[in-house]
């Protein structure tokens, strides 16, 4: 492990406390020793959920639906592509912040819907209201209710649903900062997971590679990230492509939560960017590239970052890969965890391994505003549980014009 993360873990309590360091850098260089958890509880979980998803999947008409609010909406963009694959179904992502609003866009009549909800502390009103919610509009729905807590309100929530199977992760998963790091890339193993769930084998041989290429990854690439922290830049651009764009966005939200919002961020894909994001690109804008180990959207990554320096635009370029390649030569500084390739992870399984260096960057950006990792929030404006939020019912509104309250105070 680089001597700038080391140095964090190494403090005295008292002065953890005193930085605001008590959880956020040990949960962050936790993760890769906390995987091999999540996959031993999808493995022993295996025997449930199969006949579950066989009744599901014996429907003629059905799709899935992954839903969480913030950061566990993320986790549903890192493996949409995998569960597409490996279920055979439509899969879609959709906030529980949108889902509770207009219902009736999601839920066909007749249709049977796998509405899996991500949750680290599983008490978001949103995430209670979304099932509640589905529970009474489609039919049939099944719900898999994968969580960081086993104690939250959602857990609770499975044994009262007509059709629910509950995984709950390691207790430690569920982060105790006000950022959620560790519970986002274990949920997004165990989603991995549920894609393999008819053909675990294959996901057994790559977890080992995933595992192995996390550890790689802190073990250098934090001294390279709390120096490009220290320069001044006010505002990011994360880029990704297929299983990376979820990478992306939840870097993204990583940074400008741990900065109290003192750095603006934005996200695109590699190609979407030239079609008007890349007007917020100025000279104290640092890019943030996760790359793709696809030769294919490889290619449209390079010419990207080829036009970015062919422009001159932004303070700097931070290349994330397994191996940089090309991009060595485009990018200001590169973080390679698998320079030799002798892992050769495939694309749709790295963003547990990619998204840590911008959980650093946030934790490395913070601490060199001077802000506390912890709780960077200093107003109080976010928490690390949303409140205040009510979830109406929208089949007792429309049937009688009242507002009856589904989930929240």
């Amino acid at each position: 492990m680089n001597q700038a993360l080391q140095e964090l873990l190494s403090l005295a309590p008292a002065e953890k406390e005193r930085r605001g360091l008590v959880f956020t850098a040990a949960e962050i260089a936790g993760q890769p020793g906390l995987w091999p958890t999540t996959y031993e509880r999808f493995a022993s979980f295996l025997p449930e959920l199969r006949p579950f998803l066989e009744q599901f999947l014996a429907h003629p008409r059905k799709s899935a639906v992954l839903c969480g609010a913030g950061t566990s909406e993320y986790v549903g963009y890192c493996i949409e592509g995998l569960l597409r694959r490996g279920l055979g179904v439509p899969v879609n992502t959709v906030s529980t912040t949108a889902l509770v609003v207009n219902p009736q866009d999601l839920f066909v009549p007749g249709h049977a819907t796998l509405l899996v909800s991500f949750a680290r502390s599983g008490s978001s009103p949103e995430s209670l209201g979304a099932v509640r919610i589905a529970e009474g509009l489609a039919d049939p729905v099944y719900h898999l209710i994968l969580t960081a807590n086993a104690q939250g309100e959602l857990a609770r929530e499975a044994a009262a649903l007509k059709r629910a199977r509950l995984l709950s992760l390691d207790p430690r998963t569920n982060d105790r900062s006000l950022a959620m790091t560790s519970a986002f890339s274990n949920l997004v193993v165990a989603g991995q997971a549920l894609a393999h769930s008819g053909s675990f084998s294959q996901y057994e041989r790559l977890f080992a590679r995933i595992v192995e290429a996390g550890v790689r990854l802190l073990e250098r690439a934090p001294d390279a990230l709390a120096s490009l922290a220290r320069s001044d830049f006010d505002r990011a651009v994360f880029l990704g492509d297929g299983a990376h764009f979820g990478t992306a966005i939840e870097s993204r939200l990583k940074l400008q939560e741990m900065t109290g919002g003192a750095v603006m961020c934005a996200y695109d894909t590699f190609p979407g960017l030239r079609h008007g994001p890349e007007a917020v690109i100025g000279e104290r804008t640092l890019v943030v590239a996760f790359l793709s180990e696809d030769p294919f959207a490889r290619r449209y990554e390079l010419d990207l970052l080829a036009e970015l320096r062919a422009k001159r635009i932004g303070q700097a370029v931070l290349a994330v890969a397994g191996q940089a390649g090309e991009a060595s030569g485009l990018a200001d500084v590169c973080v390679e965890y698998d320079p030799e390739g002798r892992l050769g992870l495939p694309a749709e399984y790295a963003p547990p391994v990619q998204v840590i260096a911008g959980q650093l960057l946030a934790l490395f950006r913070s601490l060199a505003l001077g802000l506390k990792p912890d709780n960077p929030s200093e107003a109080g404006v976010i928490h690390r549980v949303v409140e205040g939020v009510k979830v109406y019912d929208p089949a007792a509104f429309r049937s009688q014009q009242v507002f009856r309250v589904l989930a929240g105070r």
